[in-house]
């Protein structure tokens, strides 16, 4: 009897087998649908958000950067922006806006080498740039935001001295405070990165840890 649990024993898969390389892809090729309806969701969504709060403005001011745009209270923000010499903010200023379907684009393509190729080097490749489209979005906005709180004009009627404004949080100049935080599609593409570099191995473990045999007793 012993001999035959011992047979038995021998033809049970080991814990950390790999699946079958077919129900793999499938589940990669699944998950990058997700990811990349998730990127496709992006390209329509606002990229970066601020409130500005007043006294004199017991609403509030808000501005909301999408890829392509730049929507919301501008013309307020940029006419007290005049009073205290920083220059008034034209999105057409900003070449980086026109890159956005082009981001969007590298990020598909990042999707679909890493849903394809599995655990080759392009494609962890591919995972990682996939988190490079966000973060890198957010640098550009806190250096255009640094320029624009240093491009103060010292004649102008309110003296101001140069500060930087927060991408994320935050920001009290005189009696404004600013909250400057993410928009959706940051995190939109956050979440698409996410999921094709843990998805796959997550969903895979689940069957393997609960559907292994156990061994015969005795």
């Amino acid at each position: 009897m012993g001999t035959r649990a011992a047979a038995k024993t021998e033809v049970r898969p080991a814990e950390g087998a790999p699946h079958d390389p077919g129900a793999g892809r499938a589940v990669r090729l699944g998950i990058g649908l997700v990811a990349a309806l998730l990127v496709l969701l992006a390209y329509r969504m606002p990229i970066w958000e601020a409130r500005l709060s007043a006294p004199q403005y017991p609403d509030g001011l808000r501005i909301v950067a999408y890829g392509q745009r730049v929507v919301g209270d501008l013309r307020e923000i940029n006419e007290l922006n005049h009073y205290v010499g920083m220059e008034a903010f034209d999105p057409s200023d900003v070449p980086e806006m026109r890159l956005w379907p082009l981001a969007i684009a590298a990020a598909l393509v990042g999707v679909g080498v890493s849903s394809l190729l599995g655990r080759h080097v392009l494609a962890r490749l591919a995972r990682w740039g996939l988190w490079l489209v966000p973060l890198v979005a957010l640098a550009d906005i806190q250096f255009r935001l640094y320029q624009y709180g240093h491009s103060v004009d010292p004649e102008a009627p309110i003296r101001l001295e140069p500060f930087t404004p927060l991408v994320i949080g935050p920001t009290k100049v005189l009696n404004f405070t600013t909250w400057a935080y993410p928009g959706a599609a940051l995190w939109s593409l956050a979440a698409a990165a996410l999921l094709v570099a843990v998805g796959p191995r997550v969903v895979l473990r689940g069957p393997r840890r609960g559907g292994a045999p156990e061994g015969p007793s005795g």
